[in-house]
């Protein structure tokens, strides 16, 4: 069952020469096969159709056609993720695709579009987007909730730390969003201790709004909902859904995702830049300042806001796109450790052949969870004791990009069966850290 994710001995050496020796060690510690990075330029260049399910065939079709004679490259549709489309050479450029250009499609990697549609979100769902930025998720989801019946209007909010990160966000929703951004607002805020409720039912009714005596002037001038951090106001978003009404709503919310912040060591592209912009600043992003520690105490508390949020019987996935072991298996073997089968429990992740090494039905291929692969192995990573939590992680799924043709991504889909009893900050911890493991060794 293991692979090469799955245990040392089995680990490639063929890393490219100009990796940093600091980086190098991170991947051994974290059992990631370092020849991974010689296939990034290999990777193709993936984009998202907008507003995909309101295209007819012949749109879509004729749309493959111009971006292929745009390219100069082989272009194919990703018939196992709806509304995806593969550009061979990775080497385009947005900018010389019109379809880009007119606003049809927007780029994101495939990996990201699987996290997302993961939640299977349905017209009339509150969703919430923990780390929202640079945005493609975003979008992807407000078109996911594009549904004319002023009843089953839903909503997507996004949240994250840096005003600059929900500025990008901002502008992809301006240019690309149409009218789904009438349902989309953003916070600047700490995803760790968001505490900002779904919209009050019947916010984009304004006549609820006037029965509710809440008058107009309740929204903040435009201008400060783009550039003022209010507590407990969003920093952009349409009229309507910036409304005190709008804010004051109690109920949880259907889906979340946590796109957790990381160390993005499983976007070769992301590592592939370091070549122009110097490798000292590869070690800054993952290796330096502690970040081994601080990064998965960071995911554990996204993680577990992202569930206090979270009503029962809703769905959050979790993701990263690193493939740190510690960032991914540990982070959410932490959180089952701290909340029971009869309060979580981890689904299959749809259009994926979990924890295979064939297609499945075109569904891309994915590589086994890591897991350790002996007895001596437990013992060195301290987990012996956790080999439940680690069964119950059995629907995760890992996407290796010498396997799946993607970036790299870590996803898991937990649905809610009921809440837990509240935790102390202490208590929101992974199941190890490095620093532990290498003193069990």
């Amino acid at each position: 069952m293991a692979d090469a994710e799955a245990g040392a001995t089995t680990l490639s050496t063929a890393a490219p020469p100009q990796l940093p020796p600091s980086f190098c060690a991170f991947l051994r510690d974290n059992h990631i096969d370092a020849s991974v990075y010689s296939t990034s330029r290999k990777l193709p260049r993936y984009v998202r159709i907008i507003r995909y399910r309101q295209r007819s065939q012949e749109f879509i079709d004729s749309l493959v056609q111009q971006i292929q004679a745009d390219s100069r490259c082989k272009v194919t549709r990703v018939d196992s993720v709806p509304g995806f489309i593969e550009i061979a050479d990775q080497a385009v450029r947005l900018s010389q695709i019109s379809a880009y250009t007119n606003g049809d499609i927007v780029g994101m990697d495939v990996s990201s579009g699987i996290a997302a549609l993961a939640l299977s979100v349905e017209p009339g769902d509150n969703v919430l987007d923990l780390c929202c930025a640079p945005g493609a998720k975003l979008l992807l989801l407000s078109d996911l909730l594009d549904n004319h019946s002023a009843a089953q209007r839903g909503t997507v909010t996004g949240v994250d730390i840096s005003p600059h990160r929900a500025a990008t966000c901002r502008s992809l929703v301006k240019k690309h969003a149409g009218s789904d951004k009438g349902f989309i607002r953003v916070f600047v805020d700490d995803g760790t201790t968001f505490d900002c409720k779904a919209p009050q039912h019947g916010w984009h009714d304004p006549q609820a709004t006037q029965a509710a005596s809440i008058s107009s002037d309740t929204a903040l001038p435009k201008s400060k909902r783009q550039r003022c951090i209010v507590p407990g106001q969003p920093w952009f978003a349409p009229r309507l859904l910036s409304t005190v009404y709008a804010c004051s709503g109690t109920q949880l919310y259907d889906r979340v995702l946590v796109d957790a912040e990381c160390t993005h060591d499983g976007s070769l592209v992301h590592v592939q830049k370091y070549e122009q912009w110097g490798w000292e600043q590869l070690d800054a992003q993952v290796v330096d300042g502690n970040k081994s520690v601080t990064v998965p105490i960071l995911q554990s508390r996204l993680l577990e806001n992202g569930w206090r949020l979270l009503k029962p019987g809703g769905v959050l996935v979790y993701s990263t796109c690193s493939l740190s072991r510690f960032q991914n298996e540990f982070v959410l073997g932490g959180f089952l450790a701290r909340h029971t089968e009869d309060e979580a429990v981890l689904e299959p992740v749809p259009l994926m052949a979990s924890n295979s090494t064939e297609s499945d039905g075109g569904s891309i291929v994915t590589s086994p969870i890591w897991t350790p692969v002996d007895d001596e192995e437990w013992d060195r990573a301290g987990l012996s004791q956790r080999r439940s939590v680690f069964s119950r992680m059995r629907h995760a799924v890992r996407l290796n990009p010498l396997v799946s043709n993607t970036s790299g991504m870590f996803i898991a889909r937990i649905k809610k069966l009921q809440h837990g009893a509240r935790l102390e900050e202490s208590e929101i911890v992974p199941l190890a850290l490095p620093s532990s493991i290498q003193q069990q060794a």
